[in-house]
């Protein structure tokens, strides 16, 4: 087994071809605890507009008002404050904003690695797109509540005419015919999956981790954010894991990756296999919040700049200071 020369925050060298890293989440620990820098946030900075009707869903599909001359103003002060990552998650489907290419472009030209967050099958099935794609430097993220069985995953995205399931797979191919998952000395990949796991899919996990793992996919296995659609009184509870359930299946994916794949990380309760090291949500009106999992707005980047806006953060929620932080999500269950 070949590992990356570089280290990472929470897994330090990574095997090189099995999609240990997405680029753009590749931060090292000095670079993550400099309390000047913002390694990773998240942007909600395009179009309502979606498809598809998640039942998880946690963005509140509000219209963006920031213009692209202040989204790229925006971006010009992630890059002073030496952003490494911008996650796209759009309120909707990010790659049907008019101003996609110019946003994800205009971020790759001031250093910092855009992270398409993407149903995949909207806009990823156009070749000529995902070559610009591809050319402008973009890492992607597609939803994977599941590879293998089509019910389930066109239930999650709310599709009744049963075409979403075989759309983002062939956005799968062809993503991963221009390259997306090719291998890198770094250890990274373009190209993921974001699962989240429930009741319904969590006998899947083994099987999607393996697949990932042998075709330089980068996988995330998250559970239920108390925030968004899943944090309402009427979200369905039956859904949700139990505490001993996420332990065994946390264990599993660590024992995997350690016996079979020479992948050691450490066990936190978000994402599996990396500590989160997102930190600032920047919502399409200029709004800021904590992060996806603490919706608290603490000001607006109309008035306010994003240093301040930090500051504020970590003064009202000390838990996110960066000098402390143990990368567990501190609004999920703890599984360790």
């Amino acid at each position: 087994m070949k590992y990356s020369k570089e280290e990472y925050i929470g897994i330090g060298k990574v095997p090189i071809g099995i999609g240990a890293i997405i680029n753009g989440w590749n931060v090292s620990e000095k670079h993550y605890r400099n309390p000047e820098f913002l390694s990773v946030v998240d942007f909600r900075a395009m179009t309502p507009a979606c498809q598809w009707d998640c039942f998880h869903c946690f963005t509140d599909k509000l219209k963006k008002t920031l213009t692209l001359e202040k989204i790229k103003e925006i971006i010009d002060q992630l890059a002073e404050m030496k952003t490494q990552g911008i996650d796209y998650v759009g309120e909707g489907e990010p790659t049907l904003d008019k101003d996609f290419f110019d946003i994800i472009e205009y971020t790759q030209s001031q250093g910092i690695q855009s992270i398409i967050f993407t149903d995949g099958a909207t806009k990823l099935r156009n070749r000529e797109f995902v070559k610009r794609l591809y050319k402008s430097g973009a890492s992607v993220c597609l939803k994977g509540d599941s590879l293998w069985n089509s019910e389930y995953q066109n239930f999650v995205v709310g599709d009744d005419k049963k075409i979403y399931f075989d759309q983002r797979n062939e956005a799968v191919k062809l993503l991963a015919e221009e390259g997306f998952n090719k291998k890198n000395e770094d250890g990274t990949t373009r190209m993921g999956f974001d699962m989240v796991v429930s009741r319904k899919n969590m006998d899947e996990v083994e099987k999607t981790l393996r697949y990932c793992r042998e075709n330089n996919f980068w996988i995330v296995f998250a559970f239920y954010l108390p925030a968004g659609r899943s944090g309402m009184e009427e979200f369905d509870k039956e859904l949700l894991l139990t505490r001993e359930e996420k332990i065994k299946i946390c264990n599993m994916i660590k024992e995997i990756d350690e016996k079979d794949y020479g992948f050691k990380h450490v066990l936190v309760n978000n994402f599996a296999t990396i500590p989160c090291i997102e930190f600032i949500q920047i919502y399409g009106d200029g709004r800021v919040s904590p992060c996806p999992g603490n919706e608290t707005i603490i000001g607006n980047l109309n008035s306010e700049t994003l240093k301040e806006l930090k500051e504020k953060i970590i003064k009202k929620f000390p838990v996110h200071d960066k000098k402390t932080f143990d990368g567990n999500c501190p609004y999920r269950e703890k599984v360790n």
